[in-house]
């Protein structure tokens, strides 16, 4: 009996215990969400963590808030900011985030509004402390992107050039340097522009294609001199005849041309040959009369001035030239004093050439062929300035390999008449081309280029 009265007693005392301790975890749990009171009022028992929670929560809160929104054709960030006035919410919007906006949302979250709006125009959203940043999707990349630093080896093409270009490329953390005296460009940005530029550069930093230009300049004269008129040879048939051009008299001083003393040369009615002409005559016992009807026509042939062969990259411009240089002295006249420059003014033949390799393996050819003939010099003021007459064409041919473009019709054409007649006899109308002789000399002179 008096062992269950104890066990009894120990099982009531570990009761009382387990009360006591349950009691005091509840006491606790109580006090961390409790306030503490003072005489002086009532203060929250809060801390830093507890703000920030609090204002996380406020943010979400009004993420969730209800808002509505019609607009046609409105700026994205007038949109924006009347969405955010609607849940009295702060909000910065970058720059970089442009465009209109056609939209007609009623009563949705303002979070869901949000997600749609910007999806449309690659932007997003990021919350910070108590307010909302509007920021394109590349920005928010780039603000968590590693930066890196790549060194790279230009071999085929300019460093700077090169420079240049990526310096457009690259993004606004970004950075492109050379280094002077090397080929080597240093790149700094993002991890995913250093993919972008390195494999810009494979595509671009490669060997160059180079061309060979034969070209033949030729430089073509062709004279025409046409002689047409009639050509008077008389005397006696036994003793001289005198041979004289049309337009002189056939005798050399107060001489009657029917005597014997009158004439000079021998004659017979062959004659010596003479191209183009036909001659005809008259004879009896003592006089012979030879005209000569001629119609001469004479073409000299062209000559090659030069063949060169020149060997150009890709894209650049191949120059040759074949030309005279003729001074002149300009005079500049300021404030009393003249000085004299002596310049040089080129006349000749100049040739400019500049290929390009297309994908499909034919030549794009831009050429630039210039001929230049020296006129004359003509005095300005108290210079001799020399006159150049010059032609040029400027033109663009594709061509296959080894395929020839030839370029023509640059000439220049000088024509000269000469008239010989007998004095007044020359002037009769009709009759008068009896004793007339007229002869034109055309001289033509023309540069051809062969490619």
């Amino acid at each position: 009996m008096r062992s269950f009265i104890m066990r009894y007693g120990v099982l009531k005392l570990l009761t009382v215990i387990a009360v006591v301790c349950l009691s005091w975890a509840i006491a606790a749990a109580e006090t961390d969400g409790a306030t503490v009171e003072t005489d002086s009022g009532v203060i929250e028992a809060d801390n830093e963590d507890s703000e920030e929670k609090s204002d996380l929560s406020d943010l979400e809160q009004k993420m969730k808030k209800r808002v509505f929104v019609d607009h046609n054709d409105v700026p994205i960030d007038t949109v924006i900011r009347q969405l955010a006035e609607q849940v009295d919410m702060d909000i910065i919007i970058s720059p970089k985030v442009i465009g209109n906006v056609t939209v007609t949302l009623t009563d949705v979250p303002l979070e869901e509004a949000l997600n749609n709006i910007l999806a449309v125009h690659d932007c997003t959203y990021v919350l910070t402390n108590n307010m909302m940043r509007i920021i394109t999707s590349e920005e928010m990349v780039a603000k968590v992107e590693p930066i890196l630093t790549k060194t790279y080896e230009i071999v085929y093409i300019d460093a700077t050039q090169v420079v240049e270009a990526l310096d457009k490329f690259k993004s606004a953390r970004g950075s492109v340097s050379s280094i002077k005296g090397t080929s080597h460009i240093i790149v700094t940005d993002t991890e995913s522009k250093i993919r972008e530029i390195s494999s810009l550069l494979d595509k671009i930093d490669r060997i160059t294609p180079q061309i060979l230009v034969e070209a033949r300049i030729y430089d073509i004269t062709s004279r025409d001199k046409l002689d047409l008129g009639v050509q008077w040879n008389a005397g006696r048939r036994s003793d001289t005849t005198f041979d004289a051009p049309v337009g002189t008299n056939p005798t050399f001083g107060p001489r009657n041309p029917f005597l014997s003393s009158g004439f000079n040369n021998p004659t017979t009615k062959t004659g010596s040959s003479v191209t183009g002409a036909l001659r005809l005559g008259w004879l009896n016992d003592s006089i012979d009369i030879d005209v000569l009807l001629r119609a001469e026509k004479e073409i000299t042939d062209a000559k090659l001035l030069a063949n060169p062969r020149i060997l150009v990259l890709d894209n650049e411009t191949a120059l040759f030239d074949i030309v005279t240089e003729h001074p002149y002295v300009e005079r500049t006249i300021s404030e009393g004093s003249i000085t004299e420059t002596i310049n040089f003014k080129e006349v000749g033949v100049k040739l400019e050439v500049t290929p390009h390799v297309t994908r499909d393996g034919m030549i794009r050819l831009h050429i630039v062929p210039e001929f230049g003939v020296f006129v004359e010099r003509v005095t300005l003021a108290t210079s001799d300035v020399p006159v150049v007459d010059t032609r040029k064409v400027d033109t663009i041919a594709l061509v296959k390999d080894a395929q020839t473009v030839v370029l023509g019709g640059m000439r220049k054409k000088d024509v000269s008449k000469e008239i010989n007649k007998i004095p007044l006899l020359g002037d009769i109308p009709i009759l008068g081309r009896l004793f007339r002789f007229e002869g034109e000399d055309t001289s033509i002179t023309a540069a051809s280029h062969i490619i």
